[in-house]
């Protein structure tokens, strides 16, 4: 039986205020199926797809974010575009964002100023869409650092730009307001192709790595490296992509390279448990994660 934090996640039933739809659920893109499923936060069970295979025209989904408005945005990779569901039942609404340039879509994230940010792998560019309506407004960020396999990208407690460099083996920050670069904020021998970024509770910096040190911790101010937190071989990780603080503080990391999604103990970095197996409902090469 999987060790579950049961008053978590019975105040989480309690007090979400969102339709049961969505209520302590953790999302999970299907890259290769071109869905987003649905499991139990609390247990890891599936409860189906919430947006279906091809929804929309959905092919390769990247990244998947809430949007302003309450909804659900995910970049469809194969398409060039970002499509907006509704967050109760997961039906298709609109295509939100495309053009501009926008090639081959993956992370994306809403910004302190209400627009959406899309990375586009095959401009080597971040795109800024306008987060009301979806049009086009600038390239805010570009650099031959960002190549097509720049997968993390998120704005920090400082309020700049994020993003992994996956050739170069590095994390580069860029001005969250001007989109200037501000250079290479971590890098060292410990960090091989990363991918997904996250700021953890205690303000430092989570990278994916898919080099033999799967997580890495950084100082979220200064960037200097810290620790291993999850070492090769724990919980059978393969090719991490995108991880998540989980509302019960531990992290939840895709391992895009067995299809499952492992749970780690938050303060420490120790394996729990398989919190989704291999292959649940379809999942095949997952590479985003959101807790609505």
């Amino acid at each position: 039986m999987k060790p579950l934090n049961w008053r978590v996640c019975t105040i989480i039933a309690i007090l979400a205020n969102v339709q049961p739809a969505t209520r302590a659920d953790m999302l999970v893109g299907s890259n290769r199926t071109n869905s987003v499923l649905r499991f139990d936060e609390c247990t890891g069970e599936l409860r189906g797809e919430f947006i279906g295979a091809g929804s929309g025209g959905l092919m390769r989904p990247g990244g998947v974010v809430t949007g302003p408005d309450g909804n659900l945005y995910v970049s469809s990779n194969g398409t060039d575009a970002v499509l907006r569901f509704d967050a109760r039942n997961g039906a298709f609404m609109d295509v939100f964002a495309s053009g501009g340039g926008l090639n081959k879509p993956s992370a994306l994230v809403f910004g302190p100023d209400g627009n959406l940010y899309v990375n586009s792998q095959g401009t080597n560019a971040v795109m800024r869409y306008d987060g009301t309506d979806g049009h086009f407004i600038d390239t805010f960020a570009t650099s031959d650092d960002i190549n097509q396999d720049s997968t993390g990208l998120i704005f920090g407690p400082d309020g700049n730009l994020y993003i992994n460099s996956h050739k170069n083996d590095s994390v580069l920050r860029f001005d969250g307001k001007t989109g200037a670069p501000m250079g290479v904020f971590a890098r060292g021998p410990e960090l091989q192709q990363p991918a997904g970024l996250e700021f953890g509770p205690d303000g430092n910096l989570y990278v994916a790595s898919h080099g033999p040190n799967p997580i890495l911790r950084y100082n979220g101010k200064t960037g200097i490296f810290m620790d291993i937190f999850v070492a090769a071989g724990s919980g059978s990780i393969r090719n991490p992509t995108v991880l998540k603080f989980g509302r019960d503080g531990n992290l939840y990391v895709d391992s895009r390279g067995n299809s499952r999604v492992l749970r780690f103990d938050g303060a420490t970095g120790e394996f729990i448990d398989t919190f989704v197996e291999q292959g649940t409902g379809g999942l095949n090469a997952p590479n985003s994660m959101l807790f609505p």
